[in-house]
């Protein structure tokens, strides 16, 4: 029992030391990897992308947006680029993580999007481009995008989730498709890298999750007004954009917990 007792209080200090100073801001620079555009598919540009997530002062869950200051829950200077809130093992909440100054949520999301149309057969023009002006417009809103760590006796489990409501003038997405990514994994302790591996896996599950759903909705119309249906039918369009849960979101452990 005395053993026992003596690990787990060498993993309880082993997560406070690997999150590195847990109870002030830190910083964490993620970058999504992006395919090159293929060479004859159908034009796109990501024309708009709102960060509606909604941060609480002491949110009842910690999958919830949260700042250790308060007081800056309604300040789009810092909640614009928050992406973690740090935990100490007894679950109580620490200080938050934030992209680097000049990063934000929305711009990473945007990446997101762009590697997901582009793995799906589409070329994802910008404004400079001179098949702009007659791509097709993809619109986002993102509704969840947090990474939180949850207690565990032996090891910790760090989770992240982001939930997009994508609209595009193919198949299902002409009324909108909510486009899930989400990963959790486990670790004796918790440090920079795993932060950044745990929202790398989630953003590229949401990425695969988009490329399925864009595969089965068809090709999309030449414009909104003479759009088609054509996929799966929104039932089973809903059912694709939660299967992650089951199918890529399984536990995976680092190996530290091994």
């Amino acid at each position: 029992m005395a053993s026992l007792d003596r690990r787990r209080t060498l993993l309880i200090l082993l997560g406070v030391v690997g999150m590195g100073c847990a109870t002030t801001r830190g910083t964490l620079d993620v970058v999504v990897p992006l395919p090159a555009d293929p060479s004859d598919g159908i034009a796109v540009q990501i024309a708009h992308v709102v960060d509606a997530r909604s941060f609480q002062a002491r949110p009842p869950d910690p999958s919830i947006p949260s700042l250790k200051n308060a007081g800056e829950i309604h300040d789009e200077a810092i909640t614009s680029r928050a992406i973690a809130r740090k935990r100490n093992s007894y679950g109580m909440a620490m200080g938050d993580i934030l992209l680097p100054e000049g990063r934000t949520v929305a711009a990473l999301a945007r990446d997101a999007l762009v590697r997901g149309f582009r793995n799906a057969g589409y070329r994802v023009v910008s404004s400079g481009d001179p098949a702009f002006a007659e791509a097709l417009p993809v619109e986002a809103r993102i509704d969840q995008f947090w990474a939180w760590v949850t207690p565990g006796f032996w090891a910790m489990a760090i989770e992240f989730e982001t939930r997009m409501h994508v609209t595009f003038p193919a198949g299902s997405f002409t009324r909108g498709e909510e486009i899930r990514g989400y990963v959790r994994l486990k670790s004796a302790a918790v440090s920079t890298g795993k932060w950044r591996t745990t929202v790398d896996k989630g953003l590229e599950d949401f990425s695969t999750s988009l490329t399925e759903a864009l595969e089965q909705a068809g090709t999309p119309s030449a414009g909104i007004e003479s759009q088609r249906k054509s996929g799966a039918s929104e039932i089973e369009a809903r059912f694709r954009s939660w299967k992650g849960l089951t199918s890529r979101a399984d536990a995976e452990c680092f190996d530290a917990c091994r």
